[in-house]
């Protein structure tokens, strides 16, 4: 497993009209940092499947998007060239629509919020078991999720 910084399993639910629908987190980064990613994971204890893996590589200011079949990332990851993020925080909203099996992601500035991507998934959304931080993370300050 990479090096995880922080887990979240997402809690079970028999209603399936009653998923996830956005996650907001907010996090501030070690000094001088190379990375850090979010991944949507189809299982708590094991990262072979991941629904959603979005990377942030800040000296390159380019994020990669990727899935994760089997232990084995896709050669049709998605690199963007964004200089959106500074090197002390990030805060993030991964909006989700399960109609389309896309993940829409923003960045939050002030009271507003602003387009970074749109992913199309590989893996069903209600696949998604755990959300985790992995990279250069030194701490979570918000993590919430909302329901529809």
């Amino acid at each position: 497993m990479s090096d995880v910084k922080f887990l979240m399993v997402l809690p079970t639910n028999p209603d399936e009209s009653d998923r996830m629908t956005k996650l907001v987190i907010q996090g501030s980064l070690l000094q001088e940092p190379q990375q850090f990613s979010i991944n949507f994971v189809n299982s708590p204890s094991c990262t072979d499947n991941i629904t959603y893996h979005f990377k942030v590589m800040i000296p390159l200011q380019t994020i990669v998007e990727n899935y994760k079949s089997d232990g084995e990332w896709s050669a049709s990851h998605q690199e963007k060239y964004l200089n959106i993020f500074d090197e002390t925080a990030f805060s993030l909203i991964f909006q989700l629509d399960y109609e389309n099996s896309t993940i829409d992601v923003y960045q939050v500035r002030g009271q507003g919020r602003n387009f970074v991507t749109k992913y199309e998934t590989l893996f069903s959304l209600s696949e998604i078991q755990s959300i985790q931080v992995w990279g250069d993370v030194k701490k979570i300050n918000q993590f919430s999720l909302n329901y529809d």
